[in-house]
């Protein structure tokens, strides 16, 4: 069974590795037991931008998780957020669908072959 908190700074350390995020963020670490099964949360990457990234494996995407992903886009929000991007897998079933469900549109920027989507933070 998975438990979603409000990540700290060690889980990011725990999850990626050493590195330490060193801008606004707002996240939520997947745990199970001791261990932290997935990520995701949203960076400032420049004033008022921030990064939405998902690191969440397939047996742990369920609809249960929507209200957490909410919950961190409206702490973003809170902290400053005025935009926030994303890069969407599309092999990911149902990526799309909560994109535009989130209020995330389409853009011409492309990151790692990925095409970046835009939403305002407005829609939070």
């Amino acid at each position: 069974m998975a438990d979603i908190s409000i990540a700290t700074d060690d889980d990011i350390a725990r999850f990626y590795g050493a590195i330490e995020f060193r801008s606004k963020w707002a996240a939520r670490a997947l745990r199970r037991g001791r261990l932290i099964a997935g990520f995701g949360g949203l960076l400032e990457i420049e004033d008022g931008v921030w990064f939405a990234f998902f690191d969440v494996p397939a047996e742990h995407r369920k609809p249960s998780i929507y209200r957490h992903i909410l919950s961190a886009f409206r702490e973003a929000k809170a902290k400053g957020a005025q935009v926030f991007k994303a890069k969407c897998t599309e092999t990911i079933p149902r990526a799309v669908a909560l994109m535009e469900h989130l209020g995330f549109e389409r853009t011409d920027e492309m990151i790692d072959d990925e095409v970046v989507w835009v939403c305002p933070a407005s829609k939070f």
